[in-house]
């Protein structure tokens, strides 16, 4: 261990609000768009047909309200990744805030989809308006998804190097292998493992944070 990996200072409070954002926004997400058995890439979101409109309001308010902790949580995880290189932290950390911020106003705008869709099932909306909504929502999420790639591959690289706080088995645990391994487990087992992927960021967010207190807190080898 280097000299900065032994600072006593790995920053669990933000661990812990990172964790609680990872659930809770997992617990939105999964209100807004949980259904069973329906394909989830469906351009035309006929998914949403099957959430009750109550189901997409409190989603909407619980995921946009918990999703900032994330911020919190990775100045945790950058701190621990990077802790003897304060500029590269502060440049990583502010990439993957700056992304979380995107990806917070990419969840903010799902409950219109839904709405959208409802609306057209009853013949109230044509389906432009649909389009023009997607449009406008997808390329959002994509600044989120190339800001956990670079970030997993420095996580991978950073701690199978042992130049961080964290013992080499994390590297195992970068925020993209554990969502592309959900996306795996939904193309091999399609229906039970629809319960999970509307929620794969968050799922793989809540084992990241946990791993990293973990292995904080008890040294764990």
């Amino acid at each position: 261990m280097t000299p900065a990996q032994q600072t006593p200072d790995p920053l669990y409070g933000y661990a812990f609000a990172g964790l609680a954002g990872a659930l809770l926004t997992g617990l939105g997400e999964g209100l807004l768009q949980l259904a069973p058995g329906s394909n989830y890439a469906d351009p035309h979101y006929a998914y949403f047909g099957q959430v009750p409109e109550a189901r997409l309001f409190l989603g909407h308010f619980i995921s946009i309200a918990s999703a900032p902790l994330y911020i919190a949580g990775y100045w945790h995880l950058t701190a621990n990744l990077l802790p003897d290189h304060r500029r590269a932290r502060l440049i990583v950390f502010a990439a993957c805030a700056y992304a979380f911020i995107i990806g917070t106003v990419w969840i903010g705008q799902r409950a219109f989809l839904g709405m959208t869709v409802q609306a057209i099932d009853a013949g109230r909306a044509d389906a432009i308006l649909l389009a023009g909504f997607s449009a406008l929502n997808e390329p959002l999420v994509n600044v989120l998804r190339i800001a956990l790639v670079g970030f997993s591959v420095l996580w991978i690289l950073r701690i199978s190097s042992g130049n961080s706080r964290y013992p080499r088995w994390m590297a195992l645990l970068s925020p993209a292998v554990l969502i592309a391994a959900i996306f795996a487990a939904y193309s091999l087992w399609p229906e039970p493992a629809s319960f999970i992927l509307p929620t794969a960021l968050n799922t793989a967010h809540v084992l990241v944070f946990s791993a990293s207190l973990y292995s904080l807190r008890f040294g764990a080898r």
